[in-house]
This record gives structure tokens, C-alpha cells and sequence, in this order.
């Protein structure tokens, strides 16, 4: 093989797997930004129904739709095996999984009226 054809080979293979990390970090990126909205949207819900903002029905509905959001973002998240094969892909999917129960058990806990 051509010295000169099989550095241009391995200049292609190079650039092809160095755009995609560039992708994977990029899709990590926009899934962790995802999650920290969702995250955050809890947190102000949280907070504008203890401060008496809001009715139990409207927040159970607001955190039920935020739940439904998470869950659609994890699937995403989980429907790439080299996002979870990544340590910060499996990191975040775990983070993402609590952010879930969380949001479940505030939910059950707004519902039967535990918070006040």
C-alpha cells in the first residue's frame, strides 16, 4: 500500500473517531443541561407550593408532566450503549434515576398531603 494512501486512510479513521467523541461529549453534554432543567423545574415547583403558591393538583400535575419528561430523557439517554458504557453516560443515567424516584416520591407525598 502507498505510504502517502495510508496516511490519508488513517487521517480519515482519525477524524471519524475523533467526531464522534466530539458527538458522544456533545450528547452527555446536552443530556446532563436536559436533566439539570428538569432538576431545576422540581425545585421551583417544590418551593412555589410549600410557599402556598400553588394547589396540591396543580403541583402533582406539574411534577407528574416534569416525571414524564425525565423518563423520556433517560430512554433517550439509555437508548445508546455507548452513552452507558461512558463512565459519565452511567453516572448520569444513575443521576437520572434519582432524579425520577425523587420526583415520584414528592409526588406521593403531595398527593396524600405529607407536605405542608
Amino acid at each position: 500500500m502507498h505510504a502517502g494512501f495510508r496516511r490519508s486512510i488513517l487521517a480519515v479513521i482519525a477524524a471519524l473517531v475523533l467526531t464522534g467523541c466530539g458527538r458522544e461529549d456533545e450528547a452527555i453534554r446536552q443530556h446532563r443541561q436536559a436533566f439539570e432543567s428538569l432538576g431545576s423545574t422540581m425545585a421551583a415547583i417544590d418551593e412555589a407550593w410549600l410557599a402556598g403558591h400553588l394547589s396540591g393538583t396543580f403541583t402533582v400535575t406539574a411534577l407528574a408532566q416534569t416525571l414524564q419528561l425525565a423518563e423520556q430523557e433517560r430512554a433517550a439517554l439509555a437508548a445508546s450503549p455507548e452513552m452507558l458504557a461512558d463512565p459519565r453516560g452511567a453516572q448520569l443515567s444513575q443521576s437520572a434515576e434519582r432524579l425520577s424516584r425523587l420526583l415520584a416520591a414528592t409526588i406521593r407525598d403531595v398527593w396524600n398531603g405529607q407536605l405542608t
